[in-house]
């Protein structure tokens, strides 16, 4: 059950009590259920936001993964045993650092 509806389900309970809205305890009662409502309608806007904002990091961290594979392709499918810093102008394994040095 849910706090809307754990809130929704206190309000069903205190009209069917029959009540005394009148009397202090029962002005009470009513705003503190009143504040209750009011908190749960402020969580449930918080909680599709989070999950908005959840859905929208997945999204960035996809992208930043393809971005990731296009900056740094030479590391995942350079299978040369040479060190990209210390190749020469020979260097014909078809690495990245060909491509630096032209």
């Amino acid at each position: 059950m849910t706090i809307s509806e754990k809130v929704a389900h206190l309000k069903g309970v205190m009209e069917g009590m029959n009540y005394d809205a009148t009397t202090n305890e029962g002005k009470l009662i009513s705003l503190i259920v009143d504040v209750l409502a009011d908190m749960s309608d402020e969580i449930d806007v918080i909680t599709d936001d989070v999950d908005t904002l959840f859905d929208y990091c997945d999204e960035l961290d996809e992208d930043l993964g393809e971005v990731e594979e296009v900056l740094f392709e030479c590391d995942d499918d350079c299978d040369c045993d040479c060190d990209c810093e210390e190749c020469d102008d020979e260097c014909e394994c078809g690495c990245c650092c060909e491509e630096e040095e032209k």
